[in-house]
């Protein structure tokens, strides 16, 4: 019966240095597979594949969890999300790979660039957004302007109108003076006739 207790110990002692070989080289493989998925990662980016880049160090990303290269990881997600030749360029997705680095590797080398990165896409948002308040208040404006200049048309029709109604009116005043002179005339000779015949 002792016997079969030291093999029995002997068994537990062989799984438990297997599972710990196993587990290694678990480890092992995993390290590969986040090499590789790293390496591919560069690789494609360099062929200018984004989609394709993205999805490798998203997958070293889930491999890694939280130990170093998720970090170098997350900043080259960073960088391929704000690439202007990525024709699916997201800032928003960047800006998160960014903070994410920051916040889950805060040593890291690259959390630095990424705060810088951060930085930047934060000043662009907001240029972005005084851009468009700017737009909209000269289009108000625009419109002011547009609405000031429909009005002098029309202040400019109405004086026209009554510069012609002036007009008219001084032909009438000049008509009325002349059939005035000439009503006059009429009764001067009139006049002249009534004294040539009394004499």
């Amino acid at each position: 019966m002792g016997r079969e207790q030291i093999r029995s110990g002997k068994h537990v002692h062989f799984c438990v240095a297997l599972l710990m070989l196993l587990a290694g080289c678990t480890g092992l493989i995993n390290r590969n597979e986040i090499r590789d998925s790293m390496r591919h990662g560069r690789v494609l980016l360099a062929q200018g594949d984004y989609d394709g880049s993205a999805r490798e160090y998203q997958r070293a990303l889930r491999l890694a969890r939280d130990r170093s290269p998720a970090d170098v990881a997350l900043f080259n997600l960073g960088l391929i999300y704000i690439d202007p030749e990525n024709p699916k360029k997201d800032e928003q997705k960047a800006f998160r790979s960014f903070a994410q680095l920051v916040t889950a590797h805060p040593q890291s080398p690259w959390a630095a660039q990424a705060k810088i990165w951060m930085a930047v896409l934060d000043e662009i948002q907001r240029s972005r957004a005084t851009i468009e308040n700017s737009r909209q208040a000269t289009e108000k404006l625009q419109a002011e302007i547009d609405r000031l200049n429909r009005m002098i048309e029309i202040s400019k029709q109405e004086v026209e109108k009554s510069r012609q109604e002036v007009e008219k009116s001084k032909q009438v005043m000049e008509q009325s003076k002349q059939a005035l002179e000439k009503a006059n005339q009429v009764d001067i000779e009139i006049e002249q006739k009534k004294r040539e015949q009394g004499r």
